[in-house]
């Protein structure tokens, strides 16, 4: 059986070890997780299996027990075999789309809403504000229907919209042109 475990904290090192361990003393496996801090605040969401069937409450209290008191907002999920490993069918093409500009309220819900409006799923998001300019970096899956120069039309124009400057670029070719660590971790 697979669990989705989502921790939530203060950050401060050794929460990832901690929660490594409780997976790892309860017999579990972790298959596959993401994890950032933003603000200060540590998230992360793992999936974990384990040999035998622990109820999400075992699973809970092991990861709580790895913090202070009240330390950890922590909440687990057994995910059904029958559920999909993804929000978009395999057919989807992948993109990265990203932003910059000047800081402005909608941005996010603007783009957002357009994607949404066209099918196209946000896979992963990073957006940073840094002396008033916004960085946004979303990987997108795209329908096969959608022709790709006119979604890069409109999102170029969208963005502009905004006074941003956008590119709408496949996936393969961003990752070949681009170092996405010094993107999500400037000075690296």
């Amino acid at each position: 059986m697979e669990y989705i475990v989502t921790v939530m904290a203060h950050d401060r090192p050794g929460i990832v070890a901690g929660i490594g361990r409780a997976i790892y003393e309860m017999g579990g496996n972790v298959e596959e997780l993401s994890q950032t801090v933003v603000r200060g605040y540590f998230t992360i969401i793992v999936c974990a299996t384990f040999p035998h069937s622990p109820s999400c409450e075992e699973v809970k209290g092991a990861i709580e027990s790895t913090g202070a008191p009240g330390e950890l907002d922590v909440a687990v999920r057994i995910r059904k075999p029958d559920e999909p490993l993804s929000a978009t069918p395999p057919s989807y093409d992948h993109f990265i789309l990203t932003l910059f500009g000047r800081d402005r309220p909608g941005v996010i819900y603007h783009m957002a809403s357009y994607l949404a409006s066209h099918g196209i799923n946000i896979t992963d998001l990073y957006g940073r504000t840094s002396d008033g300019e916004f960085t946004i970096v979303l990987e997108l899956s795209v329908p096969p229907e959608l022709d790709p120069r006119k979604l890069k039309h409109d999102l170029e124009e969208l963005g502009r919209s905004f006074g941003m400057s956008a590119h709408f670029q496949h996936e393969n070719l961003f990752r070949a042109t681009h170092d996405l660590r010094s993107l999500a971790m400037p000075g690296v």
